[in-house]
């Protein structure tokens, strides 16, 4: 079979053995269970020839055990309730009276925030949304519980995090977890527990209980490599912890990066680029946790040689039929939609910026390109974002019933084909010009929605001035693709610093901190909604912000004029 096609009757049966395997076990990071998986995956790839190695890394872990809701003014009333990886662990329970936040999915402007306080404060709130920052705007106000009642009208309850640091802290992040207790109902209950509230004539009073396990535990992370002809290399990553059995999240994407490693160790000797392949620990209850280690204690050699990551996240799901990809944006649209015509005939449905999320915790380690598929069904009718749209996702239901092995395999030769062009084409699929574009215009779209005194102008002018030399050193690439493709390569890094993040390289944004500028994007109050002490907050964040973004243009327009300026044969 030639490298570009991976062969379906030795590799199916391969994946298929391992949901199978992976479908008897509960590998949530720290489990005995999630060490065997990891054990399972580096017995597998010994068999095939391969010599993966085990990684161990110490994680902060919030295993959510228990949650419930009770009303004591309706003791018949009964709730099935889960509470959330890094809520509040309050065994006792919690007694307080309800109030419904009716503008809990609308943003609150400063200058209503006291009052808004003063609603919440001392109470159990009930809202139509449980994500951290709301959580965290709860627990500065001084509310004592949260009841999230799930959007869509699934019965199940869904696993989820409220931990607001991606990947393990450091000692300053101690006080941004949250103190009070967080469960979710669905939302038949919770129209349930809306018409008591709205028809009791007084206070109605509620006792939340949660319990949560908080430790530091020792994780495996597998590692297997295959070199090619030259030290770079390219990342394909999945997280093997799960909520429950987690076949389609993410045993198939377990499944797909094993048939990948197997496939090309059988090309080894094609291959001009080596691909690693990582399996993380810590997706779910360490909030990224492996992935983020890595990046810590991998820094030099993925800034040195990692021209790309790609990471699998819920491949090969029931009914998931369409295609969707998540691209940071330097990658060539016509090289992602290659790979996907070549395998279903059409382009993907759309390609989308990466959202805050799927382990992408790279964006400081210098690496031009990184994209995910995700994939949806034709009539979506639940808001589960995970598991290809399906209700089930992080829920006990998500077992091997829900997966499709012929969605499975599609997304495996899509896969194949993206890796065979990285790992043996010269040119990296890179599109800087298409790139300084969409930044320019997703800043000139966040400027409209600043505040006037906040001025983007010297940012976006920065970015047209890199117009000329970024052409030059294109056309040079594209007739000498060695001598110039070093150079690309650090300027997009440096653009993905600037979109994707807002501090330094060794720190990582909160996690609820995202979108294109995150570092800016959250200035987007006006000054007449803001309380004078806020507003001088905010112009000293957009100073820092501003700054910073005009310093990486800098430097990406020095990269540019250094490559030109050098004499060349």
């Amino acid at each position: 079979m030639p490298v570009t096609e991976p062969h379906a009757g030795t590799l199916l049966p391969l994946m298929d053995s391992l949901l199978r395997q992976f479908s008897q076990l509960h590998r949530l990071s720290g489990s005995d269970d999630a060490e065997r998986s990891a054990g399972y995956l580096a017995e597998v790839l010994s068999r095939h020839g391969l010599s993966p190695r085990i990684e161990q890394c110490s994680l902060l872990l919030s295993n959510p055990l228990s949650g419930s809701l009770q009303l004591p003014d309706y003791p018949a009333w009964r709730c099935a309730a889960k509470t959330r990886s890094f809520s509040a662990s309050c065994p006792l329970g919690v007694d307080a009276a309800l109030f419904y936040d009716a503008r809990s999915t609308d943003p609150i402007p400063d200058n209503q925030m006291a009052q808004w306080s003063a609603q919440v404060k001392g109470k159990i709130v009930i809202a139509d949304q449980g994500f951290e920052d709301y959580v965290q705007r709860l627990d500065a106000a001084g509310a004592l519980g949260l009841i999230h009642i799930w959007w869509s009208g699934e019965t199940a309850l869904h696993e989820e995090t409220v931990g607001p640091i991606w990947g393990t802290p450091v000692p300053d992040d101690r006080h941004r977890y949250p103190r009070l207790p967080v469960i979710s109902i669905n939302q038949q209950q919770g129209r349930e527990l809306l018409a008591f509230y709205q028809r009791h004539p007084a206070p109605l009073t509620a006792r939340l209980r949660t319990e949560l396990q908080v430790a530091v535990s020792t994780c495996s992370l597998p590692v297997v490599e295959i070199a090619g002809e030259s030290p770079e290399f390219v990342l394909l990553s999945s997280h093997y912890d799960s909520w429950h059995e987690g076949v389609t999240d993410n045993a198939t994407g377990n499944a797909l990066c094993l048939a990948m490693a197997v496939h090309f160790h059988q090309h080894r000797h094609e291959l001009t680029r080596g691909l690693r392949i990582a399996w993380w620990p810590g997706h779910s209850n360490a909030r990224y946790g492996g992935s983020t280690w890595y990046a810590d204690r991998f820094r030099h050699p993925l800034a040195q040689h990692c021209v790309a990551h790609i990471n699998v996240d819920s491949p090969g799901c029931m009914e998931a039929l369409q295609v969707v990809i998540n691209a940071s944006g330097a990658e060539q649209p016509d090289f992602l939609n290659r790979a996907v015509r070549r395998v279903t005939g059409s382009a993907a449905q759309r390609i989308t910026p990466l959202g805050k999320g799927g382990d992408q915790s790279f964006w400081g380690s210098g690496l031009p390109l990184h994209f995910a598929l995700r994939e949806e069904p034709l009539n979506k009718n639940t808001l589960s974002p995970g598991s290809g749209g399906g209700w089930w996702w992080h829920t006990e239901a998500d077992t091997y019933d829900k997966v499709d092995l012929d969605i499975l395999w599609r997304d495996s030769r899509i896969h194949g084909y993206w890796l065979a062009e990285l790992l043996t084409a010269t040119a990296l699929p890179l599109d800087p010009l298409g790139y300084r574009d969409r930044l320019y215009k997703e800043m000139a779209a966040l400027q409209d929605q600043l505040d006037p005194a906040f001025d983007l102008s010297p940012a976006l002018d920065a970015m047209v001035g890199l117009r000329d030399d970024l052409q030059r050193v294109v056309a040079c690439w594209q007739y000498d693709t060695q001598a110039w493709q070093p150079a690309i390569i650090k300027v997009l890094a440096l653009w993905h610093r600037l979109r994707y993040s807002s501090v330094d390289d060794f720190h990582y944004d909160l996690s609820y901190h995202g979108g294109a500028f995150p570092g800016l994007r959250i200035l987007k109050d006006q000054a007449a909604q803001a309380t004078p002490e806020t507003f001088l907050m905010m112009t000293t964040q957009f100073h820092r912000q501003r700054d910073r973004a005009l310093d990486l243009l800098e430097r990406s327009a020095q990269v540019l004029r250094t490559a030109l300026s050098r004499d060349r044969p």
